[in-house]
């Protein structure tokens, strides 16, 4: 038998459990519910999980790179160019994590636009690496099963991909102008 102090606990928890729901992106219908709660919120970090795995990763190696570019521009760069470096990394510099990259990209028009094509999957029919989907609201969008067996929307994926391969660039630029930049200081004896 349970004691009282235990008795609301278990009965609480089931009501905590839904606020927390998590959906199994590992089928289609799983990905479109977890997607339509976390817009119905207006939560863009909450519908991260729920994009296109190619698109997270590279928005996760952006943000990754533009930190550490920031990381050594902030060490290396001289004062009077500090300033214009740090601006030309973008707003992925000023960010902790790819899902609050994501949230700030995918602000109130793109979940707006998002939620008006999110719906129940009727039909599914497979394009290249993406499933073409065509919701119970008549729209279509187009889902990519990662390497992991989830399934996520496209959103903006090449432009994502372009972006991580041009922070990378940026990064190994920054990298060695910094080299420069220690050579001058050593140099001058600075």
């Amino acid at each position: 038998m349970f004691s009282n102090k235990y008795s609301g606990f278990f009965a609480v928890c089931p009501l905590l459990m839904l606020g927390c729901r998590t959906h199994d992106a590992t089928d289609v219908r799983g990905a479109l519910a977890g997607a339509a709660q976390a817009l119905e919120t207006g939560d863009g970090a909450q519908l991260f999980p729920y994009i296109d795995e190619r698109a997270r990763f590279a928005l996760a190696s952006t943000v990754k790179s533009r930190s550490e570019a920031r990381q050594v521009i902030e060490a290396e760069y001289p004062p009077s160019e500090r300033a214009a470096a740090l601006a030309a990394l973008g707003d992925a510099a000023d960010v902790t994590s790819p899902a609050e990259l994501f949230a700030r990209r995918c602000a109130a028009d793109c979940m707006h636009t998002l939620a008006g094509q999110v719906g129940a999957p009727v039909t599914q029919t497979p394009e290249g690496d993406e499933l073409r989907i065509t919701t119970s609201r008549g729209t279509t969008l187009h889902m990519f099963a990662g390497q992991d067996g989830r399934y996520g929307i496209v959103w903006n994926t090449a432009a994502c991909m372009a972006e991580r391969a041009q922070a990378s660039r940026d990064f190994r630029q920054i990298r060695e102008n910094a080299a420069v930049y220690r050579k001058r200081r050593a140099l001058s004896g600075q």
